[in-house]
């Protein structure tokens, strides 16, 4: 409930209309300051406030009880903080208080874990070095002088860019920044060397052996999923009961959206070896979430097996590499890991390119066999079985 009245010593004390138990606060606006307005709690507290309405949005800024200053302390106080407003509505906010806004109308439409990356970006890396300064006056002399200073954390720098980025497109959409201004544009990111690591059918061998011997068999069977589906560790992790439907595991949501997880029979066989005493497949020992500790617990496993460099997300790259190799096609790799683009099998092709090789290499031996045939009529240096198929 809102009304209007004089706000001073002597009327902020006086009788206002009762609030039951739980109901709204009654908003009392000063009749000559209007953003200066008393807030009365149905508790009986009276709290001073300005309401200040800017770029940013409106937000209202608690000035004092009315136990703790007077009401033209109060009063006073107001009117420093609308000049404060005015000035940097002049200038335009800070980038602490813009990121601030931009976050919370913003980040929504995230996923949680997008959301998460992006905050420590933001916390880590933007503001130390931007916070200080308004959204419209950085300029890409400024980004650069950042970016640069990330040289030695390449991939660091490559993921805090985007974020900036966003930042100043969604300053310029609500006018804080010249339409078309964005000063992280134009700016190449660091050529980072792919990291191609997956595992040889020896070292499979290897870690297969301790995976059968873990006394950790509840990630030695998370393991088993990622090598036998190529499901990204927080797919498998997070796995419920009631998303497995026969020979898939279907995910209402993932890091490309909706998605489908092939089952072969192997994994399928890990699944049914798993208790059920949770809505998760892999729960957390302690709690009702979902497994949350998998990283901390891979190192021991991978010690066992020799295999000190290889970290969970190769386990994917190990799905991806023998499928290539196998002779599957990009686009069918792409599908199977759930890849949004094919740009992200891409990293894949010169395994397919070395396939070809090698099939191109049988190929030739079989055709030159045939062309340098014996006297007596036979294919010379070729067996029975590459003469049929030579046919």
């Amino acid at each position: 409930m809102r009304i209007n009245y004089t706000l001073n010593q002597r009327t902020v004390h006086r009788a206002f209309p009762k609030r039951p138990r739980g109901r709204r606060s009654l908003y009392v606006f000063d009749r000559d300051l209007r953003p200066f307005f008393l807030k009365v709690c149905w508790s009986g507290n009276r709290t001073y406030f300005v309401r200040i309405t800017g770029k940013l949005g409106r937000s209202d800024i608690r000035l004092g009880a009315v136990d703790e200053i007077t009401a033209a302390e109060a009063r006073a106080r107001a009117l420093e903080e609308i000049r404060k407003a005015q000035r940097q509505a002049d200038a335009g906010p800070l980038v602490r208080d813009f990121a601030k806004e931009f976050q919370r109308r913003v980040e929504r439409r995230w996923k949680p874990s997008t959301r998460a990356t992006n905050r420590d970006c933001v916390a880590k890396q933007i503001l130390p070095f931007f916070g200080g300064m308004r959204v419209a006056e950085i300029e890409p002399s400024d980004v650069r002088r950042w970016f640069d200073g990330m040289s030695e954390r390449p991939a660091t720098a490559n993921r805090s860019l985007p974020v900036l980025s966003v930042m100043m497109k969604q300053a310029e959409l609500w006018d804080l920044r010249p339409a078309g201004s964005n000063p992280c544009r134009n700016m190449r990111r660091y050529r980072l060397r792919p990291r191609e690591r997956f595992l040889s059918v020896a070292e499979l061998k290897r870690l297969g052996f301790v995976l059968d011997h873990a006394e950790d068999t509840q990630a030695a069977a998370v393991i088993r999923l990622l090598l036998l589906t190529g499901a990204r560790s927080s797919e498998i992790t997070d796995l419920r009961w009631e998303w497995i439907r026969g020979t898939r595991a279907v995910l209402p949501d993932s890091k490309s959206g909706p998605k489908s997880i092939q089952l072969p029979p192997p994994a399928q066989a890990v699944l049914d070896g798993l208790p059920r005493t949770s809505p998760y497949v892999f729960p957390e020992p302690i709690g009702t979430g979902p497994m949350r500790n998998l990283k901390s617990r891979w190192p021991k496993l991978r010690g066992l097996a020799g295999l000190d460099d290889v970290r969970v997300h190769d386990l994917r790259h190990t799905y991806a590499s023998h499928a290539i190799m196998s002779g599957l096609d990009l686009y069918t790799v792409g599908r199977l890991l759930g890849h949004a683009d094919t740009g992200s099998t891409e990293r894949y092709a010169h395994l397919a390119d070395e396939h070809v090789v090698a099939a191109a290499g049988r190929i030739e031996r079989i055709v030159a066999g045939g062309m340098t045939a014996g006297s007596d009529g036979t294919a010379g240096n070729m067996t029975d079985a590459e003469t049929n198929n030579a046919e």
